[in-house]
C-alpha cells in the first residue's frame, strides 16, 4: 500500500503537480489571448465601460496571476521566497473564486429584477463564502527544498476547512442555477438571449461543479500535503473562463440584438461583436441604441414596412415593469422603433 506521507511520494506528487500547473498555465493564457478582442475592446473604449467590466478584469487577472505564481513556485530553477509567492497566489485563488460567483450573482439578479429578497439571500451567500475562504489564508506554508530546488508545501487549511470551502462554493452555484433556472422558465422567455442565459447558467454550473468536486474529493481525502490542493488550481480556472464566458456572451448577444438595427448609412458605428463564442444573426433593422453603465439585458422592438408588406419583429430580453409590454405600430411610409433599457 502507497505511504502518501512518505518524501519520496511527495516528491512525486510534486513533480505530477507542477507539470498539471504548467498545461494549466497554457489554458488560461489561451482562453486570455482567445479573447483578447472583447478586451481590447473595453480598453480602448471602443465598447461602452459599465462596472460589472472591473470584476471580469478582476477576475481574469487574478486566475493569471495565481496560476502562474504557482507555476514559478513549483518549476523554479533557483531559490525564491516560496512563503511570499505562496501568499500572492492564495490571495488570487480566493479573491478569483469569489468574483467568478459574484459574476453570476449580478447576472442572477437581473433576471429577477433587483428583486430584494434574492439581493439579500444572494449577497448573504457571497458574504459566507468570502468569510469561509479568508480562514483559508493562515494555513498555507511553503519553504525552499534546496536537494529537488523546488518550493516544498508543508501544510495546507485543514481537511475540514477545505471540504467546507469547495462544498459551500458548489451549493452557492446550485443556488444560483436554480434561482435564474426559475425565473426564466417562469416568464416563459423565447428569446435568444433567454436561451443564451439557459445555456451559459448549466453550461457554468456543470463545469464549475465539476472542478470543485474534483478539489473537495482530494481535500476530503487528506492523503498528502500535496494532494490536497492537487485540483485547486483546476477549479479556479474552470470557475473563471466559464463565468468570463457568460459575462462576454450577454454582452455579444446585447451587440446583436442591436446590429439588426445598423442600416447602411450607420454601418460604420455598427455595435461591436467580440464575445468569440457566440454567433447571434438575424434581420438588420433601423433602431437606434441607448448606452446604458452596467449589463445589458434589455427589450428590443423593431417595426416597418416595406412596400405593402408590413415587417414586425420583437425580442423580449428583460424589463422591470411586471405588468409591462411591447406595442407595435407600423405606418405605410414610416418606420417606428422603440427600446426600453434595463440594467443590473
Amino acid at each position: 500500500m502507497t505511504s502518501w506521507l512518505s518524501p519520496p511520494v511527495i516528491a512525486r506528487c510534486s513533480r505530477i503537480y507542477g507539470a498539471f500547473v504548467l498545461t494549466l498555465c497554457g489554458v488560461s493564457a489561451w482562453d486570455v489571448i482567445s479573447t483578447l478582442r472583447f478586451d481590447l475592446s473595453i480598453i480602448t473604449r471602443k465598447r461602452p465601460f459599465r462596472w460589472p467590466m472591473l470584476l471580469y478584469f478582476i477576475c481574469r487577472v487574478c486566475m493569471l496571476l495565481h496560476i502562474f505564481a504557482m507555476a514559478v513556485n513549483l518549476n523554479a530553477i533557483s531559490q525564491i521566497p516560496c512563503q511570499q509567492v505562496t501568499w500572492i497566489s492564495k490571495v488570487a485563488d480566493a479573491i478569483g473564486t469569489c468574483l467568478s460567483s459574484f459574476i453570476l450573482v449580478l447576472r442572477t439578479r437581473a433576471v429577477w429584477h433587483r428583486d430584494i429578497k434574492v439581493t439579500i439571500l444572494l449577497g448573504l451567500l457571497a458574504c459566507g463564502q468570502i468569510a469561509l475562504w479568508c480562514q483559508t489564508f493562515r494555513y498555507s506554508r511553503a519553504q525552499w527544498d534546496p536537494t529537488r530546488n523546488v518550493c516544498a508545501v508543508l501544510s495546507t487549511a485543514p481537511k475540514p476547512l477545505l471540504t467546507a470551502v469547495f462544498a459551500y462554493t458548489m451549493a452557492f452555484d446550485f443556488v444560483i442555477l436554480i434561482l435564474c433556472a426559475y425565473r426564466l422558465s417562469s416568464s416563459r422567455r423565447s428569446s435568444t438571449i433567454a436561451h443564451v442565459l439557459w445555456r451559459d447558467g448549466i453550461g457554468y454550473f456543470c463545469a464549475a461543479f465539476g472542478a470543485n468536486l474534483a478539489q473537495m474529493i482530494f481535500a476530503t481525502l487528506g492523503l498528502n500535503p500535496v494532494m490536497n490542493i492537487m485540483c485547486l488550481p483546476f477549479a479556479l480556472v474552470v470557475s473563471v473562463i466559464a463565468s468570463t464566458t457568460v459575462f462576454r456572451n450577454v454582452f455579444t448577444a446585447h451587440d446583436s440584438f442591436s446590429s439588426e438595427g445598423t442600416g447602411p448609412s450607420s454601418s460604420n458605428s455598427a455595435p461591436l461583436n467580440y464575445g468569440g463564442r457566440l454567433d447571434v444573426s438575424g434581420t438588420r433593422l433601423n433602431t437606434s441604441r441607448r448606452v446604458t453603465t452596467e449589463i445589458p439585458l434589455n427589450d428590443y422592438k423593431s417595426s416597418g414596412t416595406v412596400g405593402a408588406i408590413s415587417i414586425h419583429r420583437v425580442v423580449e430580453l428583460a424589463h422591470d415593469d411586471e405588468a409591462g409590454h411591447t406595442k407595435s405600430e407600423c405606418g405605410s411610409d414610416s418606420l417606428t422603433h422603440e427600446e426600453k433599457a434595463r440594467v443590473l
